[in-house]
């Protein structure tokens, strides 16, 4: 694998750098997130813990990949920064918070119309007997 910065740009108002790169991994899967973070905070002498992986996405039919990212200069710029989804992403499974989902209450499954139409026809005939024995009996 190997990564290619291929524009650079600072950003003083975020006190961040700006990168756009490429990463070359021939005859391999598209490369984790962990591994590009490694060797671009080398490439750029920063910490690791200061580099964040925005987006990483292969090329369809090449063996490349193209990904943007950005180097802090402090730790508490990054997390203020950074959306807290982009920061799970960029951890190692071991470490990503585990959240779980609220559970909803399991809502009952509507009657198939099939049942309600026979529902339906049932009630008439009964409906229709009971008034009949009705009026027989008050004649």
């Amino acid at each position: 694998m190997k990564v290619e910065i291929v524009e650079k740009s600072e950003n003083p108002l975020f006190q961040r750098v700006e990168i756009k790169l490429k990463v070359d991994h021939a005859g391999e899967p598209t490369p984790k997130r962990l591994d590009v973070r490694a060797q671009v905070a080398a490439q750029l002498g920063v910490a690791e813990e200061l580099v964040v992986i925005e987006k990483l996405a292969g090329a369809y039919g090449k063996q490349e990949a193209s990904g943007i990212a950005r180097a802090y200069s402090s730790k508490e710029r990054l997390e203020a920064l950074e959306p807290k989804y982009i920061l799970a992403r960029g951890l190692p499974k071991e470490a990503k918070p585990e959240e779980k989902p609220a559970e909803k209450p399991k809502a009952e499954k509507p009657e198939p119309e099939e049942k309600k139409v026979e529902a339906k026809k049932e009630e008439k005939p009964k409906e229709k007997v009971e008034k009949a024995k009705g009026e027989e009996k008050g004649g």
